[in-house]
């Protein structure tokens, strides 16, 4: 076999291999996301670990048009907000809204490994909810200073409930190897 059959061959195997990785995802991202967005874990958008609210599974929005929809109306009500590509699609009860769990994926698993610790949850309320927090000084252990973690300030809850309402969750699971968020609206009864 001459050199550029072998080449041939050899890009044939890759795109094979990389065809089957992707139809074995178990969450693809949706058609209107970018190519980036389509890639495992590359943009953070989390299509590499699954996760539920309130024993309520987290999934994908998988039409556009829900998606451009939700995104105006969430833009115009928290602007610190990135694009949501995630619902909880039926109500979560008040007390159990602080109850996620996270779990990779087969696509993700490799990428980020399993759960280091538990998931780094930011809470954005969307209607004016007042929730109880303190300030919190925190070692900011991805970005470092001459070595050193950083540390900042953040406002952390003191309550273990939700009051009613509508909220985007920014849920980020910490791996073993890597990391990745994602972006979850959330309505709570």
């Amino acid at each position: 076999m001459n050199r550029s059959h072998r080449t041939r061959a050899f890009f044939l195997a890759f795109v094979s291999l990389f065809c089957v990785a992707v139809s074995a995802a178990p969450v693809p991202a949706p058609d209107y996301a970018s190519y980036f967005d389509r890639l495992p874990c590359v943009s953070r958008i989390g299509r590499c670990f699954n996760a539920t609210v309130g024993v309520k599974p987290v999934t994908v929005i998988a039409e556009k048009a829900e998606f451009e929809a939700l995104r105006a109306q969430i833009k115009s009500l928290n602007s610190y907000v990135r694009d949501v590509y995630w619902i909880v699609k039926d109500p979560v009860d008040s007390k159990k809204a602080l109850d996620i769990t996270v779990e990779p994926t087969a696509i993700g698993l490799p990428i980020i490994g399993e759960p280091k610790e538990e998931p780094d949850v930011t809470v954005y309320a969307l209607d004016g909810q007042d929730l109880e927090s303190k300030p919190e000084q925190v070692a900011r252990h991805d970005v470092r200073v001459s070595g050193q973690p950083l540390v900042t300030q953040q406002e952390t809850l003191t309550q273990d409930f939700l009051p009613a309402g509508r909220y985007v969750l920014a849920i980020k699971y910490l791996g073993k190897d890597n990391w990745d968020r994602k972006w979850v609206f959330v309505t709570v009864k």
